[in-house]
């Protein structure tokens, strides 16, 4: 009995031993599940991390110390280099790469100051960064360093990071350049501004002064253009009214440029001056609206003005005591001024005239009065008259011939206050021109029947007329004497019938004696031809000359 109660015991105790190991088997499962699980959860995070790193645009090198809170196998410095570095920089031996070969990629200076960068961050844990230049090429590198500690203070390692900004570098030497050439614009601009000899001012949408020239610093009598813009320096009238800063407001709201006279004393006179503010967009924003300023002297203006308006007064005076028929219509076609001349040439009432009529009235009513041209259409006749009062750039001439018989000479001529106009009754002298040609015709009709050479001169003795007989006896060109020549020119053609003459302008300066003197002499030519010369001088000065060719003689 009592070995079975033993019995009893061992196997009791045998399972309660099996059950408590494979209580404890169970437990040590789960936490080696849950080690597990970490661990994977640890290696997942520093495959994240590594990678984040990898993508990352800079690259880097770290020199990772052994971990100093336990017996790290580790017992010196490891090097380590990024993939994102080794393709940076081109390193042959890849992510296996020195931080040797890393200062090779640099040129011999920039190679030396980042080998004493790194040489401070591992002694004194110092950060850094720096620009740098590769070798061999214009690539610029960012590098910076620190240390890197964990929150319980054990030194994890030293981390030298490298960025490309070769394009932020050349697109910052741009911009340098960029900036350098608008400082030159801006400088020129300030000076061309400067140079200027009128005051000239910029606000902003408070219609604040936040620019000026020179030429406004002295207007205002300050030191220079800080002292104007700090202390807002505002030109004054002569009243002290500031005038400038009114008229920026108005120009402000109604967004057009507004002006104002402005009457200024100046080193002892008074001066007039036209002040004005043209409104603008600050920035192009539409919101903001400043203006820019500026004065001109007007002084010398307003004096011309008035002694134009003076002469003016004085010419219409005069141009009213003509007889030549004057009107003036001015730039909106209106009657202007007129002459008595005028008002009796076209037949009109005074009362119609007072009225200030228009061109195209005066047009209707002189038409009426049946003084106009006849013209097939009246309506364009009209337009192509009042075509004048815009493209009239100097004087135009024409005749009118009336319905009445007389012929009108018309001038039209710009005035500054529209169009002069001025009507001349030529029929009388048109008629006594033809009279006279008449009679000169029938002169040289009689001439041209004469059997002898006759030439006439006038008492500038220049060529008025001759006849046929004349051109056939010299064999003379008529073109030649289109131009009225003078007598010397005249016998100088003559030339080539006097080949033997030893000094030709002796025997001319001989004929021109004896012509001027009316003297008579004979002529023997060439062609043994010998021809009577019979010069005569006429009261006014003018001479006649009869060439008569006798017979020729025998040789």
């Amino acid at each position: 009995m009592m070995n079975i109660e033993i019995l009893k015991h061992v196997i009791l105790l045998s399972i309660a031993i099996e059950t408590i190991m494979i209580i404890v088997i169970f437990v040590m499962q789960v936490k080696i599940y849950k080690y597990r699980r970490k661990i994977y959860f640890i290696k997942r995070d520093r495959e994240r991390c590594n990678e984040m790193l990898f993508s990352a645009k800079d690259g880097y090198f770290c020199f990772v110390h052994p971990d100093q809170k336990v017996k790290d196998k580790q017992k010196g410095v490891v090097e380590r280099c990024s993939r994102r570095l080794a393709v940076m920089l081109g390193l042959k031996n890849g992510t296996v790469s020195s931080f040797a070969e890393v200062l090779d990629s640099f040129n011999k200076e920039d190679s030396r100051i980042l080998k004493k960068y790194i040489s401070l961050l591992q002694q004194e844990g110092l950060a850094f960064e720096d620009i740098l230049r590769l070798k061999d090429n214009e690539r610029y590198i960012c590098v910076y360093g620190n240390r890197i500690n964990g929150v319980d203070g054990n030194l994890y390692c030293d981390a030298v990071w490298f960025r490309d900004i070769s394009a932020e570098n050349a697109q910052i030497s741009a911009l340098k350049s960029e900036k350098i050439s608008v400082q030159n614009v801006v400088a020129e601009l300030e000076n061309m501004v400067d140079s200027l000899n009128t005051p000239l001012w910029l606000r902003d949408e408070n219609l604040n002064l936040i620019a000026v020239n020179q030429k406004y610093v002295e207007y205002c009598g300050a030191a220079n253009k800080a002292e104007v813009l700090n202390a807002g320096i505002e030109l004054c009238n002569n009243n002290g009214e500031i005038v400038a800063r009114r008229i920026a407001a108005e120009a402000q709201i109604s967004k057009k440029i507004q002006k104002a006279t402005f009457k200024m004393v100046r080193n002892g006179a008074l001066y007039n001056y036209e002040i004005a503010e043209s409104p603008y967009f600050v920035a192009d924003n539409l919101d903001k609206i400043g203006t820019v300023g500026y004065l001109s002297d007007n002084t010398e203006l307003d004096k011309l003005k008035r002694n134009f308006k003076a002469n003016q007064n004085s010419h219409l005076e005069i141009l009213g005591t003509l007889g030549t028929a004057f009107a003036i219509f001015d730039g909106n076609m209106n009657l202007f001024f007129y002459n008595p001349a005028f008002r009796d040439l076209w037949n009109l009432d005074n009362e119609f005239l007072e009225k200030a009529p228009s061109y195209p009235q005066f047009l209707d009513t002189i038409r009426e009065h049946k003084l106009l041209p006849p013209v097939p259409d009246f309506k364009a006749y009209k337009e192509d008259e009042q075509s004048v009062f815009s493209g009239l750039w100097e004087t135009r001439e024409d005749l009118l011939h009336l319905p009445d018989g007389r012929t009108i000479r018309r001038f039209r001529t710009p005035h500054p206050n529209g169009v002069i106009f001025a009507f001349e009754d030529v029929s009388d002298r048109l008629a006594t021109m033809r009279r006279l040609n008449d009679l000169t015709s029938m002169q040289q009709a009689i001439l041209d029947n004469l059997s002898d050479s006759v030439i006439i001169f006038g008492a500038n003795q220049r060529l008025k007329f001759y006849n046929r007989a004349y051109l056939k006896l010299w064999s003379m060109d008529f073109v030649k004497l289109q131009d009225e020549p003078k007598l010397e020119t005249i016998l100088n053609y003559q030339k080539l019938f006097f080949s033997n003459v030893a000094d030709w302008n002796i025997f001319k300066q001989s004929m021109i004696s004896n012509i001027t003197e009316g003297r008579k002499f004979d002529l023997l030519r060439d062609d043994n031809a010998l021809i009577n010369v019979s010069p005569l001088i006429f009261y006014d000065g003018s001479i006649m000359i009869t060439y008569t060719l006798t017979p020729k003689k025998e040789k």
